[in-house]
């Protein structure tokens, strides 16, 4: 029976009846259920992450488990309020007191809707109906210069077939640009209904006014896009939601080794808890615990067209100074690879049982991370991940399918949030060495969508290091400077090609950071300033020999406006 046509034929029917089936659940059950708010999730680009990773830094956060993003709106709410509990509890004198008191009130701002639910025990029962049409408007100029680097093996369909967004800028939801000047908007909205339902989108209108939009061969190049949008169910504490949603997972600051933001977001349907839990008998001393799971679908521009994805990934803070997790995903399945039954596709998607090359080939990714507080140390952080890639079938028989893999890719760092006492200097340290199998297959199951890369942006057979030295002026301005040195090898240098040339590239980075603000006094309308500047000089750019130099600026300003909404309770 050939599976993967019928679920194609039935679409995502499947996925729409599961929210249906939530809201049928919530409805008939709504005294039972548990309590329930709207869930929106924050953007992977919005400075509420900078904000918490400050306060957490600083150590006045308990709870915030920053290796799983998104998080949701309320529950960013309840971190600042755990965030001024704990300020409570300091001496005033603290030398770090006011920047976390400037970051607590720019979270206040972004936040108000959300605090005043949790501060007036609304939660669980939050206003009838709510729509916040305009939630954030972005207006970005983007300066690019220098050609895209290229992970291309012979062959077109075996390996990986991937290719850089934009020249040194990562992580922008595969939004396309052209070389030298862009102009992109970004509007993001939301809405609520019956107490637990909501829906978000966020909208994109980028490239140049004046010439066409240029990407990735086969990336989705569209000047008018939708980037990423949910429907989300709140049943109890457990969120539900189906469309194309972000993530990003693991401790890496530059790159993220199992999902990223780099490319597109692709259509899945996700589960994941609102606030972090605690688990039942002696599993309540791993202590707050997060997890998120999803299984959704890639694009079809490659050998096997339309191949499923899934993963889960689990965070725990046993100790207020140490957080671990685990990280897993599967790709399966696509036209041409799905000689496998029903039973077939559960074994696959759950990887207990990913059959044989023959009835439809698999490629798996597991991984481990952990990050070490040294508070004596002025708060000294250090973490380490790691992430195999397929796994030990054939070597270890019986029990290899559940092992990381023999394919092993690292990252990590150290992070001193306190050069100064005050708080207002940082420094992190952060390397990452790519095996030369990461992300890619000996059929077209390689982690890309639209073709860039769903994690690191490096891409296989590679190694970088980043400085960065930050600094606050006042409570308002941070200017970040910051050097990298990357190495990058074709992929069939591991065996074969050893006299190729090494791609080496050096660069330096800037960024200022202006911290949300209220434009007036008495206004309702928030918003910021971010400016990112890059210079970069490639030796033996994609592996042949010349040099290239590539440049990248980009003038943000973000607006939340005051305007526009509507609450019915």
């Amino acid at each position: 029976m050939d599976i993967d046509a019928a679920l194609r034929r039935a679409g995502w029917r499947r996925a729409v009846a599961t929210i249906a089936a939530a809201i049928i659940f919530r409805a008939a059950f709504a005294t039972n259920a548990g309590g329930s708010t709207y869930v929106v999730f924050v953007p992977l680009d919005s400075s509420i992450y900078d904000e918490l990773g400050t306060l957490d830094s600083l150590g006045v956060l308990d709870t915030y488990l920053p290796e799983i993003k998104p998080i949701a709106r309320v529950e960013a709410a309840r971190l600042v309020l755990e965030a001024e509990r704990n300020l409570g509890e300091r001496s005033e004198l603290d030398p770090d007191t006011p920047l976390v008191r400037a970051t607590i009130g720019a979270l206040r701002d972004q936040l108000e809707q959300e605090l005043e639910w949790l501060e007036n025990d609304r939660e669980d029962n939050p206003p009838k109906l709510i729509a916040r049409p305009f939630d954030r408007i972005e207006m970005q100029y983007v300066f690019s210069r220098g050609p895209r680097q290229a992970m291309r093996t012979p062959g077109g369909t075996v390996g990986i077939q991937a290719t850089e967004g934009s020249p040194l800028w990562p992580d922008n939801d595969g939004l396309p640009t052209s070389p030298g000047s862009n102009e992109i908007v970004r509007m993001r909205g939301w809405a609520g209904a019956l107490g637990f339902l909501a829906a978000y989108g966020e909208g994109a209108v980028s490239g140049p006014i004046t010439r066409p939009t240029t990407g990735p061969a086969n990336s989705n190049a569209s000047r008018i896009d939708l980037v990423n949008g949910e429907v989300v169910a709140s049943l109890g504490k457990l969120a539900i939601s189906f469309g194309r949603g972000e993530m990003a997972w693991g401790v890496g600051h530059y790159g993220s080794l199992a999902q990223g933001a780099n490319a597109s977001p692709f259509p899945a349907l996700r589960i994941q808890n609102v606030h972090p839990m605690r688990l039942p008998g002696l599993l309540r001393y791993l202590g707050p615990f997060r997890f998120q799971a999803f299984f959704g679908q890639l694009e079809g521009a490659r050998q096997f067209a339309h191949p499923w994805i899934d993963g889960q990934i689990l965070a725990f803070k046993p100790l207020p100074e140490f957080e671990f997790g685990l990280t897993h995903a599967i790709m399966f399945g696509g036209r041409g690879n799905d000689n496998y039954s029903l039973l077939g596709l559960f074994g696959r998607a759950s990887g207990v049982a990913t059959g044989s090359v023959a009835s439809g080939n698999t490629n798996s990714r597991a991984g481990v991370y952990l990050r070490l507080r040294v508070p004596w140390l002025r708060g000294l952080e250090l973490y380490q991940e790691l992430i195999g890639e397929d796994n030990l079938t054939t070597e270890i028989p019986g029990v290899g399918r559940f092992l990381p893999g023999i394919s092993v890719s690292f990252q990590g760092g150290a992070y001193l949030p306190r050069v100064t006492r005050d708080g207002r200097t940082d420094f992190r340290l952060e390397y990452a060495i790519l095996e030369p199998n990461y992300s890619t297959h000996s059929d077209s199951l390689y982690w890309t969508n639209y073709d860039l890369l769903i994690g690191h942006r490096m891409g296989p057979n590679s190694s970088r290091v980043d400085l960065k030295l930050g600094r606050w002026f006042g409570e308002r301005y941070k200017l970040t400077a910051g050097l990298s040195y990357t190495e990058r090898a074709p992929w069939l240098l591991t065996r074969t090609s050893v006299g190729a040339n090494k791609e080496r590239s050096g660069g330096i980075n800037l960024e200022l950071w202006r911290l949300p603000a209220r434009l007036f006094s008495a206004s309702s309308t928030i918003a910021e300033l971010r400016v990112r500047g890059a210079l970069e000089v490639v030796d033996n750019m994609n592996f042949s020999a010349r040099t290239s130099v590539r440049a990248l600026v980009v003038i943000s300003v973000g607006i939340n406006p005051g305007w526009g909404r509507f609450t019915w309770q």
